[in-house]
């Protein structure tokens, strides 16, 4: 059966166009002299009435280096508070309906600080809430942030935001302000570490997440389901939301058409449905990656060898084509059964021929008539072990009998560097190559390892004794620059090299003055 290797496959993978870039503008960046270990994300869809949320993250009590706020628009929209306040200002100018998972994926991609919180751009932040998270994420205050998805609750209410609020502690007054029971994950706020959201995919862009039923909790479930904990924040640090016009309809006010289409796929008790699927179903990667964070994720990968590297690109996120895998299943089972038939059948005629013919007339008479034809009917012309003799394969390939050292570790007959070193021993009969075996010794062409005199290593090559540094490597003595290296000793006999290095140890080192 044919080998299906690396260049093989290669070759029948499509090239495909790289991704387009985004049309998303920056209109405000980020340079921190000093990383903040926070990095607020905040989504606007050209629906917030008001931006007191800014004022809010503002007065928190911890230095102000210590976190910044992105600002994403899903469309055009430019907010003059948030240039003026925000850190990092992006329009993604999509189109309807909006995809809020690839606004969150911008905000990661600029995103300085180790911790990510994704949250509500129209809410009340209590002025210890920045403070709070760095206690959930930094116990001890003298490593990183331990692994952990933070979930945050938010209280509603149908009140509309009071324009004399100053003050977020009067918030806490449920006579006043008739606070709704708490539910888990309304407002679908949450804080992971930004290493974690790239090494699991970011927020996945499946166009089923499109609209307004989505969130950052899709990310929260597949780091849960690899084995991240959830902890909710502690009640006394929630968050507060008042009520503006309501795209469900919750309040009990008839929404608006355009609200009630902003609703594009079905949902469980108001969480995405492929959200829900993936935190059932165990999955922890997304339906679609984000084709930056992809690359990040890929150039994170600690790979072992050189010899693996080759096949951690081949593909790019979609994998193998199926059509392409389809074709070679199918060129893989017609191989084996051709295989087989040939060697039942075509393989009997040959070696039939060859027994009638001898060898030396047989490989004459397949090379002037039938060598192509042969080459397919036969599978052991292309390449096939005859035997072993006297520490070589004997090996025939393209009607050529080859006796290969066993020293030499692998070799491929396809490989010409391999099937011209010189301890390999060729011929047109077997007989022949047994004969030149015999009359010229060619193990001895094989660097083999006889001593280890200190700091060097003695080998034997061609009839003579070399010792080489500890370090060197023996088949580099084929190379007539290396033996003629100063470093190379030589010698007729084991004693005399020992004779040479015992001679060089013993020359005095010269001392500078």
């Amino acid at each position: 059966m044919k080998t299906q290797n690396y260049l093989d496959i290669c070759a029948r993978i499509p090239k495909r166009a790289p991704p387009a870039d985004g049309i998303h503008v920056v209109h405000k960046r980020n340079h921190p002299a000093i990383k903040p270990r926070l990095s607020f994300i905040l989504l606007d869809w050209t629906c917030r009435e008001r931006f007191d949320t800014l004022d809010w993250l503002l007065s928190q009590d911890v230095p102000r280096h210590e976190y910044e706020l992105i600002w994403i628009e899903l469309h055009k929209r430019i907010v003059p508070e948030a240039m003026d306040k925000a850190d990092t200002v992006i329009t993604c100018r999509q189109g309807q309906p909006y995809h809020k998972h690839k606004g969150y994926n911008l905000g990661l991609l600029h995103a300085h600080g180790e911790l990510i919180c994704v949250c509500d751009s129209d809410a009340v932040f209590p002025r210890n809430f920045v403070s709070s998270v760095f206690k959930s994420f930094y116990p001890d205050r003298t490593t990183g942030p331990i692994p952990l998805v933070l979930m945050h609750h938010e209280l509603r209410t149908s009140f509309t935001y009071p324009d004399n609020l100053t003050d977020a502690e009067d918030l806490k007054n449920q006579e006043t302000w008739k606070w709704w029971p708490v539910v888990p994950n309304a407002g679908a706020c949450m804080t992971a570490r930004r290493s974690d959201a790239i090494r699991f995919g970011g927020f996945d862009e499946d166009d089923s997440y499109r609209g307004y039923l989505c969130g950052p909790y899709d990310l929260g479930w597949r780091l849960v389901n690899a084995g991240w904990p959830e902890v909710w924040h502690d009640e006394s640090c929630v968050l507060w939301h008042f009520a503006h016009p309501d795209p469900v309809g919750a309040n009990g006010f008839a929404p608006q058409l355009r609200l009630l289409l902003e609703n594009t796929f079905p949902h469980v008790d108001m969480h995405a449905l492929t959200a829900v699927d993936a935190f059932s179903s165990g999955r922890f990667q997304p339906r679609k990656e984000n084709p930056e964070i992809f690359a990040l994720r890929m150039a994170d990968r600690r790979i072992g060898t050189k010899f693996e590297e080759k096949y951690a690109s081949m593909t790019g996120p979609k994998g193998f084509p199926r059509a392409m895998v389809l074709g070679m299943r199918r060129a893989m089972v017609a191989d084996i059964y051709w295989t087989i038939f040939s060697r039942f059948t075509f393989g009997g005629l040959a070696r039939g021929l060859r027994r009638a013919l001898g060898e030396a007339r047989y490989v004459r008479w397949r090379k002037l008539f039938f060598h192509r034809l042969l080459r397919r009917m036969d599978p052991t012309v292309a390449s096939a072990l005859i035997k072993e003799y006297k520490g070589f394969n004997l090996l025939q390939h393209n009607g050529i009998i080859f006796g290969l050292p066993q020293d030499l570790g692998a070799i491929d007959p396809r490989d010409d560097r391999h099937m011209s070193h010189p301890a390999v021993v060729k011929g047109r009969s077997v007989r022949e190559v047994q004969q030149s075996i015999d009359r010229h010794d060619p193990a001895s062409f094989v660097p083999v390892s006889e001593h280890r005199h200190h700091p060097y290593a003695i080998v034997r090559w061609h009839h003579r004794f070399y010792a080489l540094p500890a370090d060197a490597d023996p088949n580099d003595l084929i190379d007539d620059e290396y033996r003629a290296d100063p470093q190379v000793l030589s010698g007729d006999t084991l004693d005399s090299v020992i004779a040479q290095i015992d001679a060089v140890a013993a020359r005095p080192i010269a001392r500078s003055a």
